[in-house]
């Protein structure tokens, strides 16, 4: 008998892959992880923040449910070795070899710099201030290589609102931080009022934000899903009004075909 004769004796999904076996008879759910990092991933916001909220409309084009799983970074990164999630919703092109992930199509522009307490810092920052400068991080961020090349001495914590509020503590001298994270720290009042913060008016890296896919038989379906789905929301304007409504215009990203 040939092999046409066997699939048809036996279902067609029996002789394929198990995962594209899967994918053919029913619409497999999704479990990504992410961690708190407004307003991209913002567990107290409707949809959980914008990049969440994008990633979730661009499975639901393609009938694939999300589950998300929120916690601290480090966990991330530590469980993603375990096969314990299909995908990452928050990485910069930096996370990718270190996790072992493969991105989906860019999301959203990461400009990544400094704020400084508010007259404590000349504006616009140049490297020469910087240099030596006491420098908070977040543990576990995979900062790009001219960032570490500033030669400050870094002070790690745990994320980015404890980082902007060690500033206003006068303990660290700088918050290493991307501009959209500490722009909506700073509207979204989490933060004391005083002192006020500043953005250093320069951008020492630029990435780009997505989610990433862990290695598995099911990552090429996941991955083409997801570039199918955010093609969709750009080509039908939901992405425009994702942006907009977390004032994000300025990190948008066009339209990439899946």
């Amino acid at each position: 008998m040939n092999i046409s004769r066997i699939c048809l004796a036996i279902g067609l999904p029996a002789c394929l892959s198990p995962a594209l076996a899967l994918a053919m008879t029913v619409n497999p759910a999704i479990t990504l992880a992410t961690l708190e990092y407004p307003p991209f991933c913002d567990s107290q916001k409707p949809g959980g923040g914008a990049l969440v909220t994008i990633v979730r409309e661009a499975f639901a084009q393609e009938d694939i449910p999300v589950n998300l799983v929120v916690m601290p970074w480090q966990r991330v990164i530590s469980l993603s070795q375990h096969g314990r999630f299909d995908g990452v919703i928050g990485i910069w092109q930096t996370d990718l070899k270190s996790m072992r992930l493969k991105a989906g199509n860019p999301v959203f522009h990461s400009l990544i710099g400094a704020y400084v307490v508010q007259g404590k810092a000349p504006l616009p920052l140049t490297s020469d201030w910087l240099q030596g400068k006491l420098a908070g991080t977040v543990a576990g961020y995979h900062y790009p290589g001219n960032i570490l090349g500033l030669k400050m001495v870094l002070d790690s914590t745990r994320d980015d609102e404890t980082n902007l509020r060690k500033l206003q503590q006068q303990r660290i001298q700088l918050a290493i931080t991307e501009k959209a994270v500490g722009d909506a720290l700073i509207r979204s009042g989490k933060l004391p009022s005083r002192p006020k913060l500043a953005w250093g008016e320069v951008t020492l890296a630029r990435d780009t934000l997505s989610v990433g896919f862990i290695t598995s038989s099911m990552q090429p379906y996941w991955l083409n899903a997801f570039n199918q789905g955010l093609w969709k929301l750009h080509q039908s304007g939901r992405y425009r009004q994702i942006v907009m409504a977390h004032q994000l215009q300025e990190f948008a990203i066009p339209a990439q075909a899946p």
